[in-house]
């Protein structure tokens, strides 16, 4: 009898984390912004929506993740303008004078991940794969509209 009741109360914990894991990954699955950014305590948000403008993570209910943002940046482009003849004597060109102008411009960068997401430890953490690294993200909150991960000093606050 003990025996049975030990069979059926492990069958039913597993049944109930796999109706916890769809729903956890229902839950995941979609397009993300990013609504707070939290580094060691302090809010950066304001720092993290200007570097990292229009913003989005993308997890698919087929364990693939996608972020995209554009950069904001400023750079410098020269252009050289020169005056010069043929000398017919010599047969060269000869320059006459050069000028370089430069101008500081505005240029967006655009930046893509791609890799593969999975949940680990008990469904407690999300882990990130991409060709550069893996990440765990800890699952400190979530909902249909919402999902909080952390990571090392960091905290993303997302809403869908």
């Amino acid at each position: 009898m003990k025996r049975t009741i030990g069979i059926l109360s492990v069958l039913l914990s597993v049944a109930i984390m796999g109706c916890n894991e769809k729903k956890l990954i229902s839950d995941i699955t979609g397009d993300w912004h990013v609504t707070r950014y939290v580094v060691d305590g302090r809010d950066q948000t304001l720092a993290f929506d200007t570097t990292h403008t229009v913003f989005k993570w993308s997890f698919s209910a087929d364990g693939k993740y996608q972020k995209t943002w554009t950069d904001n940046r400023i750079g410098t482009v020269y252009t050289v303008d020169s005056i010069q003849h043929y000398d017919s004597t010599s047969m060269t060109m000869v320059f006459d004078s050069t000028i370089t102008t430069s101008a500081i411009v505005p240029f967006v960068y655009y930046n893509s991940v791609r890799g593969v997401w999975v949940l680990i430890n008990g469904n407690k953490y999300l882990q990130t794969n991409d060709s550069l690294s893996a990440v765990q993200y800890e699952i400190k909150d979530h909902s249909a509209k919402s999902l909080h991960l952390y990571s090392g000093t960091e905290d993303w606050y997302l809403a869908q």
